[in-house]
């Protein structure tokens, strides 16, 4: 069930980071295309920095013994920008391949460390009873 949830977390993570850089998209990520994540500096930083604070809070709540290791929520995230990538804009283009490999290494990368710092607060926390 914790994996279910954490899957649950990063795709919600990421639809959700892609719809305010979709409504903010020129004046906040100077975008020249389509907005999609990958299409701007700011706009990677701001979806990592999103799903990093997502992986790093689910880590950091979880009252399991087991750590939350990031996999599952990044899984979410990779499942969600697959789903904006083929059904909205225009389409998933001719790189898609790159496109989903590059997206997904990225989404992964920042979920993992996310996680690892939201392990990390836990040990911080006053002991529970």
């Amino acid at each position: 069930m914790r994996h279910a949830i954490a899957f649950a977390v990063g795709a919600i993570a990421f639809w959700a980071a892609h719809v305010v850089e979709a409504a903010h998209w020129h004046d906040w990520f100077h975008g020249e295309y389509e907005p999609w994540f990958l299409n701007s500096g700011r706009g990677i930083l701001f979806t990592m920095g999103c799903v990093w604070l997502a992986s790093a809070l689910t880590a950091a709540l979880n009252r399991s013994t087991r750590p939350v290791k990031g996999m599952a929520l990044g899984g979410g995230a990779c499942t969600a920008m697959t789903a904006v990538l083929f059904l909205t804009g225009p389409g998933p283009g001719t790189i898609f391949p790159i496109v989903l490999a590059a997206g997904g290494v990225t989404l992964l990368f920042s979920s993992v460390t996310g996680a690892w710092a939201g392990a990390g607060l836990r040990r911080f926390a006053p002991a529970r009873r």
